[in-house]
């Protein structure tokens, strides 16, 4: 009895997971990396796919990429997948594969491609989105001219690594060693639109003459490092430049002032000219009237 219980209990086991093998099949999951803005080809070999049944790319759980129904040969892209994804189908109807185009960091996760053979199955692929840092450097102010004599003097560093994902690392070098305990203040932004982050990192540091100072970016997703000790594009201005800056500007108004003050007594002048000059014209010509009125009674007594 008991060895009818222990058939019966294996039979059920094995139909069970025959069952299971039967319906549903998923492949060891694998991995791609793909570029933010490059494109990326998510593969799924669909071998003796039923052509009349669906072809359904899913990402994550909920997210219904693109839809291909084999019964009318329709293509429903899902929202924010338009004109962004393609299949191969009427290429290779084997081949299930999705190619992704403008790849963003909202892309990133888990896909699964189902499709109908002797069974319903699907393939899982996970896409590793990254998205590599713009670096540069920059001397962001200069304390040499406060500092005592024999020394470079001390100054603020500025590192900045703009549009990358995922988030990453500032590192400081200094003659290619990293700096151990610096001196410096960090912040991290991250664009909620896009999904990037951009980094800042303030360095504070005395350099001796010929140091090179560099820093470096750290991107584990790419697993690369970024270095530069390039300039951001715009010159950085020292204490003492911003001071002689500050001198230059005064002047510049001191000098506009007397000049308006100037014209504008020359302008006076001329008005107040112009006007005495019109009061002595009326003057003459009002005398000149009277002359000749009294020239003509006198003519009239005369007659």
């Amino acid at each position: 009895m008991e060895k009818m219980e222990t058939y019966r209990t294996h039979f059920v086991m094995w139909t069970l997971l025959g069952l299971a093998a039967v319906f549903i099949s998923a492949s060891a999951l694998s991995g791609v990396k793909g570029i933010v803005k490059q494109k990326v080809l998510l593969h799924c070999p669909c071998v003796n796919r039923n052509v009349r049944k669906k072809v359904i790319w899913q990402l994550e759980e909920h997210t219904t990429v693109l839809s291909h129904d084999g019964s009318d040969n329709h293509t429903t892209m899902g929202k924010g997948y338009e004109n962004r994804v393609s299949l191969f189908l009427n290429e290779e109807k084997d081949n299930c594969s999705l190619l992704l185009s403008g790849i963003t960091v909202a892309d990133n996760g888990t896909y699964k491609c189902f499709f109908t053979a002797n069974a319903f199955v699907y393939e899982k692929v996970i896409l590793h989105v990254a998205a590599s840092y713009s670096v540069c450097m920059d001397l962001v102010s200069d304390q040499a001219s406060v500092c005592s004599r024999g020394g470079e003097g001390s100054g603020v560093y500025q590192c900045k690594a703009s549009g990358g994902y995922p988030e990453g690392q500032i590192h400081w070098e200094l003659e290619g060693h990293p700096l151990v305990n610096p001196s410096r203040r960090d912040v991290t932004h991250l664009d909620y639109f896009t999904g990037l982050y951009s980094l800042t990192s303030n360095l504070t540091i005395e350099l001796s003459e010929g140091e090179k100072l560099q820093c470096v970016v750290e991107n584990t997703a790419l697993a690369s490092n970024l270095t530069s000790n390039s300039s951001c594009n715009h010159k950085p201005m020292s204490m003492e430049s911003s001071g002689h800056y500050k001198v230059e500007v005064a002047a510049l108004v001191a000098v506009s002032l007397i000049v308006m003050f100037i014209v504008g007594v020359l302008l006076v002048f001329l008005l107040t000219r112009f006007c005495r000059h019109e009061r002595s014209t009326r003057d003459t010509e009002r005398q000149e009237s009277g002359v000749t009125r009294s020239f003509n009674v006198y003519e009239d007594d005369s007659a």
